[in-house]
């Protein structure tokens, strides 16, 4: 029986200390974890070669690899708004279907309005869609 009070006032301090915390966002686009993303698809498209990485920092900066050049850019919208500062890259030569990829890929990320985490995948909104999934990029 004491055991039984004990753990009742044990629930009730709990349940009453839980009321001082902040409620979490209950929108799951609010919600960006940071880390390491890898691109799997940018339109209708998938990219099977997992050769562009996305990281989100801290801060909401974005930084990673496309095919040839790395990238760093200030993300300066609150989510699920989405909107790049100026792009940084190393501009380093890239041609072939690497250069394609990545000519598409800085475009949509450079046009992008939106950003949610659903379901394990990073979505990037805009007229064309970017998808992550959670990992790195492969190495050449």
């Amino acid at each position: 029986m004491t055991r039984i009070l004990t753990l009742s006032a044990a629930l009730a301090a709990v349940t009453a200390l839980a009321a001082c915390e902040p409620a979490a966002p209950t929108d799951p686009a609010h919600n960006i974890p940071t880390g390491q993303y890898v691109l799997v698809g940018i339109g209708s498209d998938t990219v099977p070669q997992r050769n562009v990485g996305l990281t989100i920092e801290a801060d909401g900066s974005l930084s990673g690899q496309a095919p040839c050049n790395h990238y760093n850019a200030p993300q300066t919208a609150e989510p699920p708004a989405f909107k790049l500062g100026a792009v940084t890259n190393t501009r380093m030569a890239c041609s072939g279907n690497a250069g394609r990829l990545e000519n598409r890929y800085f475009e949509a990320l450079s046009q992008a309005d939106g950003i949610k985490y659903e379901g394990g995948v990073l979505i990037i909104t805009g007229p064309t869609y970017l998808t992550y999934e959670p990992g790195y990029r492969k190495e050449q």
